[in-house]
């Protein structure tokens, strides 16, 4: 029988924060986009559903745990997904993916339209 997995994702998950190198935006702050997505094998072979929490992850605790992140401001994108991803690690034991992508939406660069993102995954 083949492997299971299953996936919980946070998509497009708007923050206003005050994450960058530059002083305008630690002090004035802007819009920033998370996309997280962490997987865990399924363990009982003989159950096709999940029926409780505690059998699953809970995506509210995932957004409780990326907004307390995303409150403290940092000069440095990659700090941030990377210090998300370790506490994701730590409170759920049985993720054994984990794929988070930080979005500034239009950051402060004279010229520049669109945004710029960093993301990182992690596989254990």
């Amino acid at each position: 029988m083949g492997k299971k997995i299953m996936q919980v994702k946070l998509e497009q998950v708007n923050f206003y924060a005050y994450h960058g190198l530059y002083p305008n935006e630690s002090k004035i702050g802007g819009q920033f986009l998370i996309d997280l997505n962490v997987a865990y094998p399924i363990q009982d072979e003989e159950n096709s559903s999940i029926d409780s929490l505690p059998a699953s992850i809970d995506y509210e605790s995932l957004y409780t745990l990326v907004k307390k992140r995303m409150s403290i401001p940092t000069p440095l994108l990659e700090t941030v997904v990377m210090d998300i991803a370790a506490t994701i690690r730590t409170l759920f034991r049985q993720v054994n993916y984990i794929e988070i992508k930080l979005t500034k939406v239009q950051p402060p660069i004279p010229g520049f339209q669109g945004n710029t993102a960093v993301q990182f995954c992690w596989e254990g």
